[in-house]
């Protein structure tokens, strides 16, 4: 299970690297975006991703800082997931309590970067 997931995520990252997504017309696009004309949590994020494997991470965050942001904490999840925990660390107390501190960051992000109005403006992909 893990070799897929990583074969997965390892084919998903070439795929981000070498098809630009603000060139290539096979990526999706937002669906949330073209229904309401508002930005979504991950608006931005495939070619946010596109630049930070490029290496140009101040256009990264320049076009979705919550993903940049998370990455780090994110890869540190998986590695404690395959490597440490015996058992799913989403099985345990401590998850639930940081899963809702997460959800709670990402609906405050999603509300605050559709605001239109100086410093909010800088959390709109650009």
């Amino acid at each position: 299970m893990r070799t897929v997931f990583l074969s997965i995520l390892i084919v998903a990252a070439a795929a981000v690297y070498m098809y630009d997504p603000s060139l290539s017309g096979f990526y999706p696009k937002c669906l949330f975006y073209k229904l309401t004309g508002l930005y979504c949590p991950g608006c931005g994020g495939t070619r946010a991703l596109h630049q930070l494997l490029h290496g140009n991470y101040t256009a990264a965050f320049r076009l979705n800082p919550l993903i940049v942001l998370a990455l780090p904490f994110l890869a540190i999840g998986i590695i404690l997931e395959i490597r440490v925990f015996s058992r799913p660390a989403w099985l345990s107390y401590q998850h639930t309590r940081y899963a809702w501190i997460v959800a709670v960051a990402i609906v405050l992000f999603w509300i605050l970067r559709n605001i239109p109005i100086e410093p909010f403006t800088y959390l709109m992909p650009k």
